[in-house]
């Protein structure tokens, strides 16, 4: 039949697309390793450098009556933190601004935390890079799977190395899998009848895994490579939170992700950029342990 009435003869009346109010959000790693290490501000202290002493450990002597002994120094080492900026700059224009369905409070309010959310993940990135630095010991073989003997081993060296404090583990998410998948496939007696904390099989969102032998794990999709990319590294430390000076890995602050936002001359448009200002080292490697397994 001719003269039908279409989507085409009524193009004024139907709109080409419904844009749905909610946004799928991008996916993102949590930031798991930032809350664990050791945090300092440097804010409003004049400088972008910020030093870490550590204690030099000496050795006594056996005396005998009447011998002098011969003087130690008591002294310290060192290890510095230094500041650099990261950012991310978007230019909206107030015509976009005034038309986005979604109204102009709510994409600024968009904008401003995704910047937030793009520089945060830059520290913990570099955090993450951290893990290829500690030197406590590395537990773990080239090309093979992470096995629960592996995570017991990092603990125990932990103890060899004489860290105290809460131990913490943070494994790279194919780390993370294989643990919970040997811990699942296990029959060993210590497994049975709930005689050992293995919550790795009850895991969280973002980015917790859980605890096994009272060590909590987190996962983290931003650890290195080893080995030509065979291995990933993972790392187990102390808690920051409860014993910084212990902890081997550190990040300082000069601000937190800073928001600007400017007319730009002669354009009928505004400039909103999110930078944030830290530095990351491992500031004691010999208090941690590099866990390097297949990836």
């Amino acid at each position: 039949m001719a003269l039908e009435t279409t989507t085409t003869t009524l193009t004024e009346l139907v709109q080409a697309e419904i844009v749905a109010m909610t946004i799928k959000a991008y996916l993102i790693d949590a930031n798991v390793i930032i809350p664990l290490c050791q945090y300092a501000s440097l804010a409003g202290q004049g400088s972008k450098v910020m030093s870490f002493p550590l204690w030099t450990k000496n050795t006594a002597v056996d005396i005998t009556e009447a011998t002098a002994m011969s003087n130690k120094a008591f002294d310290t080492s060192e290890v510095s933190v230094t500041v650099a900026q990261v950012g991310i700059l978007r230019e909206i224009t107030d015509f976009v601004a005034a038309t986005a369905k979604i109204g102009e409070a709510a994409l600024f309010n968009a904008v401003v935390q995704d910047g937030v959310a793009l520089v945060t993940e830059m520290l913990e990135d570099d955090l993450a890079a951290l893990f290829a630095s500690a030197t406590g010991a590395t537990v773990g073989t080239s090309g093979s799977d992470i096995t629960i003997a592996n995570h017991v081993e990092a603990i125990a060296k932990m103890r060899t190395q004489r860290v105290r404090g809460n131990f913490v583990a943070v494994y790279d998410d194919q780390q993370a899998f294989d643990l919970m998948a040997a811990v699942a496939a296990t029959t060993g007696t210590p497994f049975a009848g709930g005689n050992v904390d293995q919550s790795v099989l009850n895991a969280g969102s973002s980015g917790y895994v859980g605890s096994l032998m009272n060590v909590p794990i987190w996962m983290s999709n931003l650890t290195d490579t080893a080995n030509t990319a065979a291995d990933v590294v993972g790392s187990m430390f102390a808690d920051g939170g409860t014993a910084p000076e212990y902890c081997a890995y550190t990040w300082v602050e000069l601000w937190a992700p800073r928001l600007r936002e400017v007319v730009v001359p002669g354009m009928p448009s505004r400039i909103v950029s999110t930078t944030f200002a830290y530095g990351s080292a491992a500031t004691h490697p010999t208090a941690a342990i590099a866990m390097i397994t297949d990836a």
